[in-house]
């Protein structure tokens, strides 16, 4: 495509649009407000965005450029035509979050039927992956501070390639991932034309049924709750431009064989880890090495041991609840339980494979015992009981970690058909280990043939963490 052929089609300015709940369905109101829960609130208050990549490949036979553009209009018809069923079918989405006029420390879901915002753009010049950001190419800000934002929005972007960028948004004291991706699949399986078996939530309550606890904790592993005289909490060093490296599937199956092998080499009954414990140990080690060598290290919010360090790990609480894919509940909100993994400092500050298997051993166990359902109520307990600490903007639980990691590696977001027809095809990306984290967070992804994980080290440390023994042995720095 020429650039005098395309720049007639060029649109500096993004469109933007409300899109507002369907009434195909007829479904009666939700008329009480859904009021927040402990492990909502928990959650920061940003815009979780998803990249999701498309490539428009016209016919032989026609003229490029105005073809391209002709099916991205098809495309963004289809696109906010199912979205609006798909809002209507999750009212919650479709709400407004705001405080709640009664209660100074709640926040609350009110299901208005606001809608969603649907933005659009068309950019002259062909789709670089290393030019561009998930912030540059996302609609809203990460910061979701007041209500002048809707829950969910999404902004597409045509690039003269024929590459369309796809940026969803969900704003994170709506839904955690899995609950998130719930939704998209469920769009996308509405914009490919089938409203057959949609497996829905039953309810919008964020009642979990959780057993009694025998008691309410002082205190809870990971949860740090700040004085109330306190300033509010610093922010971490935000980079934008940290490392980002792949490891193939077959390397990270000989990681957990080796990791495996040494455990059970000391004792042969020890317990199994997972490949993501083992991958997810040997990335923590070599980010501490890494920070623990340079004097300008960020803290963040830890217990200070003098042996110890701490890893913030999301856990998913609902297969351990009996409220995962298999349920007819279908509990959306979020489960993410937020723990803190404990390992000592002189294991994760040796590049050895012994010390890494150790490590995984110790993610593993946390896991299996901070996510049993006696020890997640008493975790929602305590939690319920430091409601002031909760409030709106003098918010003073944060969650503990030297480092903290996510694991989205679970989902494929190139197998989301949105049915947008055989010329259009999925692509590929990195683009979502491309935005702003703070020092000491690491994102796994799914990647063609293997993951990627986004490394978030100050950057004096990027250096030694290229040269570090262990994780170079298993991983290799991607290069734009």
């Amino acid at each position: 495509m020429s650039g005098d052929q395309f720049k007639a089609l060029y649109k500096p300015a993004i469109d933007t649009e409300l899109i507002k709940p369907s009434k195909k369905r007829h479904l009666p109101p939700i008329l009480e407000p859904i009021r927040l829960y402990p492990l909502d609130l928990l959650m920061p208050p940003i815009n979780v965005r998803m990249p999701i990549l498309f490539k428009i490949i016209p016919a032989l036979d026609l003229e490029s450029s105005s073809a391209i553009y002709e099916e991205f209009e098809i495309i963004v018809a289809k696109l906010k035509a199912s979205l609006a069923e798909a809002l209507e079918l999750y009212p919650p989405v479709a709400g407004t979050i705001h405080k709640s006029p009664g209660d100074a420390s709640a926040i609350t879901i009110a299901c208005d039927g606001r809608g969603a915002t649907f933005a659009t753009q068309v950019e002259r010049q062909s789709y670089m992956e290393s030019e561009h950001t998930l912030d540059g190419l996302s609609a809203g800000d990460l910061l979701a501070l007041d209500d002048s934002q809707t829950p969910f929005g999404v902004k597409l972007t045509l690039f003269s390639c024929g590459t369309v960028v796809m940026i969803t948004s969900m704003h994170h004291h709506m839904a955690d991932l899995t609950s998130y991706m719930d939704f998209l699949e469920n769009w996308a399986q509405l914009s490919r034309g089938d409203s057959n078996d949609l497996v829905l939530p039953q309810s919008w309550s964020r009642d979990l049924n959780l057993p009694t606890p025998a008691g309410v904790p002082s205190m809870m592993p990971g949860i740090l709750i700040l004085p109330p005289s306190s300033t509010p909490p610093p922010l971490p060093v935000l980079r934008v431009d940290g490392l980002r490296w792949f490891i193939s599937n077959a390397s990270l199956a000989q990681l957990k064989t080796d990791c495996i092998a040494v455990l059970n080499s000391e004792d042969p009954v020890r317990s199994w880890i997972s490949s993501a414990d083992a991958f997810t140990a040997l990335v923590w080690g070599a980010m501490t090495r890494a920070r623990h060598k340079i004097p300008t290290k960020s803290m963040l919010f830890t217990n200070n041991d003098a042996e110890l360090e701490s890893l913030g790990v999301a856990v998913d609480g609902r297969e351990r609840l009996g409220l995962g894919a298999g349920s007819p509940t279908r509990f959306f909100g979020n489960l993410n339980l937020s723990l803190a993994v404990y390992a000592p400092r002189a294991d994760l500050l040796g590049a050895t494979l012994k010390a890494t298997s150790d490590v995984a051993l110790i993610i593993r166990r946390t896991i299996q015992d901070e996510s049993r359902p006696e020890t997640i109520a008493s975790r929602v307990a305590f939690l319920e009981s430091k409601v002031e600490a909760t409030k709106p903007y003098t918010h003073r639980i944060v969650l503990e970690g030297d480092c903290r990691s996510t694991n989205w590696s679970k989902y494929d977001l190139t197998k989301l058909d949105f049915g947008l027809g055989s010329n259009v095809k999925s692509v590929g990306t990195t683009l979502g280990t491309k935005s702003t984290y703070p020092a000491g967070m690491f994102l796994i992804v799914k990647s063609s043939g293997g993951l990627v994980v986004a490394t978030t080290v100050e950057k004096e440390a990027d250096v030694l963490l290229k040269m570090d023994p262990l994780l170079t042995q298993y991983a290799e720095v991607l290069v734009e």
